[in-house]
């Protein structure tokens, strides 16, 4: 046993077996000895046995001493062992000849143990540590591997979106930034798109995030798929995109671009096996003319990609002067309308309903409106729209609610027991249908108003694609004794599905229709056939936007009965209703009178 580690092969070769006897006796008590008696047979065995070193006679026949050295350099498995060559001959030449085949020492014979133990036990020492420092550095490239590896994953990690490849947010501003260096050192301009997907809560809700996931997956492959490699897709973070357009001569490139963005995401994708149309809203800024900063550039991108969106989605708009002056204009709304609660200067009005054939007023619709301190007062569609974007809707609809319900029970206090009061929602407050339930049962608990002078509307784009869930939070509301009624009856695109799913009991025939209203126009045509399928199917009808004795004429010939619009009344505040219940107020230029309700 070597003193200095486990127990050596050493690999003995010599024609001679004499020779071999003697240095077998001068190794054999320090290390596991190996003999062979020519070339050849040195060879297999130092490829079969890998000895530590080898004792390797010169002057053999067949092969000598210096080809199965040379031979042995020149394997992989046997490059690595020492090689001592043992030879009678004394001679520079024999040496550099040794040397040259890579030996690493001669011994001389007749051999003297002593130098034989001390040179076998020197070169092996030397072996172990080459053996240890080959080691090292190969478990010092391997670590130096991984690293690279995790220096790789944790840069791919904080630079790409793991969902789909793309770069992230971070990576995203820094060639933003890139762009804009490069635009500036050689006048080249390009194009910043913002898209955002139409729909894309909806295929969460309804067939789950999973499906949403390979949604994002696939439109982050249609994306790449209209831009060149020298441009870069993004994804921000949920269904939110940008593309940075490099070197562009004129903006009709990136309107090019964005056209194919909008065509590739109304193709219907593939999900769960089915079919599934969403649609796209495209923002678009362009460098220097829209801004010389990637905030700018960014800020501007999404201003106009939300009037895109605004305007209708599945469409596109460049950044403009005006866009600028909307989007700092809803910005400082959305900052007053967190304080408008405080300064108390959100109001209701509300607009009577009436039926034709009795001349009762019926109902009344709850129509919140601002008091802005400097515009003046704002109407819903002015700044509904913020108060969703912020999440505010959940806060404004339940006061309405609240207010409207507690101003009803006056009036019911007053005599007028059986108004129905007709309270508009969201479609943010319906997406928990849980929470929505529990708001409203809450506030009839709290003002006391009955359930069934209660009537909540819902509009057609709130049920599309989500009517399980709808039906589900419809019926909850139902079975408090709440009237459902569909507002904007007509406008959208699948009412009769809808009529026939959901525990509907009124539906409202949009004011669009109404404008026009001639005995011989199609918009009469339309309001008979919608009377005419309420009365089958068991519905009320509300007529709302009346404002001539032409339209209630036909809407009485029609059969049309509950309506509602300025030739009556306009929308009132919560005392000048109370007039017109009391007869103080007349209705407007109609010729009827409020009869007992």
């Amino acid at each position: 046993m070597d003193a200095t580690g486990p127990m050596s092969t050493v690999l003995v070769v010599d024609d001679s077996p004499d020779n071999i006897r003697l240095l077998g006796n001068i190794l054999v008590r320090d290390y596991r000895v190996l003999f062979a008696t020519g070339g050849r047979e040195a060879m297999e065995s130092a490829l079969t046995n890998l000895p530590d070193l080898v004792l390797l006679d010169v002057m053999m026949p067949e092969i000598d001493g210096f080809s199965v050295c040379a031979w042995l350099r020149g394997q992989e498995a046997t490059r690595g062992i020492p090689v001592i060559l043992v030879t009678a001959m004394n001679d520079i030449e024999a040496e550099t000849r040794g040397f040259d085949a890579g030996a690493v020492d001669f011994l001389n014979k007749p051999v003297n143990p002593a130098a034989v133990r001390a040179r076998v036990a020197a070169h092996l020492a030397l072996k172990r540590q080459r053996d240890d420092l080959e080691r090292a550095n190969a478990q010092l490239q391997e670590e130096i591997r991984q690293r690279k590896r995790l220096e790789a994953q944790l840069r791919e990690q904080a630079e790409f979106d793991a969902l789909t490849g793309l770069p992230n947010r971070k990576l995203f501003h820094d060639r933003l930034q890139q762009a804009v260096l490069m635009g500036e050192r050689r006048q080249r301009n390009f194009a910043l798109l913002f898209v955002d997907l139409d729909r894309f809560k909806w295929v969460n809700d309804t067939l789950g995030h999973d499906a949403g996931d390979v949604l994002l997956v696939e439109v982050a492959k249609r994306l790449k798929g209209v831009v060149r490699k020298s441009d870069t897709v993004a994804r921000l973070g949920g269904d939110e995109f940008t593309i940075i357009l490099s070197d562009i001569l004129h903006e009709s490139m990136a309107e090019l671009v964005a056209r194919k963005v909008l065509e590739q995401l109304s193709t219907p994708f593939i999900l769960k096996s089915q079919e599934v149309a969403i649609s796209g809203s495209v923002g678009i800024s362009l460098y220097p003319t829209d801004g010389g900063t990637p905030h700018e550039l960014s800020r501007n991108a999404d201003s106009a990609m939300y009037l895109a969106k605004q305007s209708g989605r599945n469409a596109y708009h460049f950044f403009s002067e005006e866009i600028d002056r909307q989007a700092h204009r809803r910005l400082t709304l959305e900052g007053e309308m967190r304080l408008a609660f405080q300064k108390d200067e959100f109001f209701i009005d509300y607009q009577p309903k009436v039926r034709l054939t009795t001349g009762c007023l019926t109902g009344l619709e709850a129509l919140v409106r601002w008091d802005h301190p400097r515009e003046g007062v704002l109407f819903p569609k002015q700044f509904i729209p913020l108060a969703e974007g912020t999440g505010m809707i959940t806060e404004v609809g339940a006061w309405v609610l609240r207010t409207a319900c507690s101003d009803a029970v006056c009036w019911i206090e007053e005599g007028f027991a059986n108004l129905k009061l007709a309270v508009n929602l969201s479609s943010l407050q319906f997406r928990d249908g849980e929470k929505l339930v529990q708001m409203v049962e809450e506030t009839l608990n709290e003002t006391g108003f009955p359930a069934r002078n209660l009537e909540l509307e819902i509009t057609e784009s709130m049920m599309l694609g989500n009517t399980e869930q709808a039906s589900t939070t419809l019926n909850r509301l139902r079975e408090l004794g709440i009237s459902i009624a569909m507002d904007d009856f007509g406008t959208g695109f699948s009412s009769l599905a809808l009529l026939k799913s959901l525990p509907i009991q009124v539906i409202k025939i949009d004011r669009s229709f109404v404008r026009d209203l001639s005995p011989d126009g199609r918009n009469s045509a339309f309001t008979s056939a919608i009377l005419s399928m309420a009365r089958q199917l068991g519905l009320d009808v509300v007529v709302e936007g009346v404002e001539s004795d032409q339209q209630i004429q036909i809407l009485k010939e029609q059969g049309g009965d509950e309506v509602q619009g300025f030739f009556f009344s306009p929308p009132l505040g919560k005392d000048s209703f109370l007039d017109l219940l009391h007869g103080r107020l007349p209705l407007g230029g109609s010729d009827m009178h409020i009869l007992p309700v």
